[in-house]
């Protein structure tokens, strides 16, 4: 199998790894057309790594040494890890989860495209009090007004995080579904779907929301009458992990946490 690793070199934490892959696995670090991505850092580097790479067709494989470490692989014996990987001894689970496209239309004519495998949050600040219209392809919304701080739209792999928090429901990870939650608004959505077109129009008049897709890092501001296109990808996002077994225990726990 031939490997790509996916480091921060200004991460101070990755330094003495990245010294480790050049002595060891120098080709990680310039292999031009890989099987698999090696991302190292925690979860916050996987949603970077995908942001960078999400047309890429091929399993993300998570070494972990962030914080939470909740989609990453967590083991010490890293040489004997990555030759087993590199030699084919070792064959990692991949699992396959639902992706969404995210297509803003600006009322100047701009078009964004993004997807995420987490989620997509619309608001922005505690005290906002947004307006938006929101129509679906199979009628689950149908030109509904919905006031309030906002709206989050996630995926099963992120149903476990700011969905959950919000009230909404964790989705297994082998179905194609969405939940959606809003966030204090003038009426409670709290629905799961089976993804279809969503077409959520901007009516705020006095502050301006923020399309989030999958953390901070992908903020985009709105105006008035701009347009976000939620719909499902044809492509999936395949992420790696030495036992998939050990990933649902991680999750499990963490669901039985925040009930």
């Amino acid at each position: 199998m031939k490997i790509r690793a996916i480091v921060n070199e200004s991460d101070a934490r990755q330094k003495q790894y990245i010294a480790f892959l050049a002595e060891n696995f120098p080709r990680l670090l310039v292999e031009e057309n890989p099987d698999m991505f090696y991302v190292v850092g925690g979860d916050g580097s996987m949603l970077h790594a995908h942001n960078a790479l999400s047309e890429a067709q091929i399993p993300f494989f998570g070494k972990g040494l962030g914080t939470l470490n909740f989609v990453m692989n967590n083991y010490n014996n890293d040489f004997e890890v990555i030759d087993g990987l590199l030699t084919g001894r070792i064959v990692p689970d991949v699992i396959e989860t639902l992706k969404l496209m995210v297509v803003i239309r600006k009322k100047d004519g701009t078009v964004i495209e993004k997807l995420a495998i987490n989620d997509v949050i619309i608001g922005n600040n505690v005290m906002d009090w947004h307006k938006f219209k929101i129509t679906s392809e199979k009628k689950s919304f149908n030109a509904m007004n919905l006031r309030g701080m906002g709206l989050c739209i996630s995926t099963p792999l992120g149903s476990t995080s700011f969905n959950i928090n919000n009230g909404g429901s964790t989705l297994p990870l082998e179905v194609d579904l969405v939940s959606i939650t809003s966030i204090v608004c003038d009426h409670r959505v709290n629905e799961i779907m089976i993804p279809q077109d969503i077409v959520i129009v901007n009516e705020s008049l006095r502050q301006n929301p923020v399309v989030y897709i999958d953390g901070i890092a992908n903020a985009i501001p709105l105006e008035m009458n701009d347009q976000i296109e939620i719909k499902r990808s044809e492509k999936k996002f395949k992420l790696a992990f030495l036992n998939k077994e050990d990933f649902f225990s991680k999750r499990t726990e963490l669901v039985q946490k925040k009930r």
